[in-house]
């Protein structure tokens, strides 16, 4: 994925955005806080075999991605944004 840089926030989270941050920053920023909260704490202890004889245990991470109108819209209805013109 290319390098992204905030250039406008509408809605902050738990992380710490501004103008300028960029995606790299976003990811370190959300490895921290799930480094906070250990999977196992979220998803309890997971371990299974697959049928291909491996051993498996699941992860929580974080991604960064296109997000929907219909998310966006909403995000800035809850925030008292008001929508770019022609969105």
């Amino acid at each position: 994925m290319k390098k992204l840089v905030v250039k406008k926030v509408i809605s902050t989270g738990e992380l710490d955005i501004k103008p300028g941050t960029t995606s790299d920053d976003l990811i370190e920023q959300a490895g921290d806080a799930l480094d906070g909260c250990e999977s196992h704490e979220i998803l309890g202890t997971v371990l299974f075999q697959a049928t291909d004889g491996r051993y498996y245990t699941m992860t929580v991470e974080a991604v960064i991605g296109v997000a929907s109108k219909s998310f966006v819209k909403q995000t800035f209805e809850d925030e008292g944004e008001t929508l770019p013109e022609g969105f």
